[in-house]
């Protein structure tokens, strides 16, 4: 068997965030799950997690800041190398929500900041490195008087949600085309300008 990818959805836990802005990685890893049939289960306290053949999906129950201290061990689990220096970060896809891309447009890249996403930050500043895969979401921006915390912890609308679903669909072709083809080929075929 090969190395596995390891695939990270961000979000909150609980119910209560269960349908706000900032949960859509958990939503993408959701259907991209229900879609080849894999189980969730818990990892210690921190992680729900699923594994299939080559892939380990995982979502961080450690609330956003701390996403990186949920997902650092399961990183050095699954991924062939036992040193984190030594990991080919490649493998490594992170699916979040990010308010400098439209509503419901979606763009995949490799690198680069966290563009101020403090999940995104948190895995940066674990792993040691930004080389990793991004397939992000956009949610757009808030008004000027509104607070983007407030913002992005705020539930989709019904029309949002609506919406919200075929790009949570497209999110989760964009990670399979990841996984089997590479980041060009998912580039090339996801960031429609």
């Amino acid at each position: 068997m090969g190395a596995f990818k390891v695939i990270i959805g961000l979000g909150n836990p609980g119910k209560k965030y269960s349908i706000t802005k900032h949960n859509l990685g958990f939503m993408v890893l959701d259907a991209f799950a229900d879609n080849r049939s894999m189980k969730w289960k818990n990892y210690k306290e921190s992680a729900i997690i699923s594994v299939g053949e080559s892939i380990v999906l995982i979502k961080p129950l450690l609330f956003m800041n701390n996403s990186g201290s949920a997902i650092a061990p399961l990183v050095k689990k699954y991924l062939p190398r036992c040193q984190v220096d030594d990991i080919d970060f490649s493998d490594i896809i992170v699916v979040h929500d990010d308010m400098d891309i439209g509503f419901g447009q979606l763009r995949i890249k490799k690198g680069g900041s966290s563009g101020g996403h403090n999940g995104v930050q948190s895995i940066i500043d674990t792993l040691g490195t930004n080389e990793f895969s991004r397939v992000r979401m956009g949610i757009g921006r808030p008004s000027s008087d509104t607070d983007p915390v407030d913002f992005v912890l705020s539930n989709f609308t019904n029309e949002e949600l609506i919406k919200m679903k075929s790009v949570i669909l497209t999110a989760s072709d964009a990670v399979s085309v990841l996984i089997e083809k590479g980041i060009h080929k998912a580039m090339n075929l996801f960031n429609v300008r």
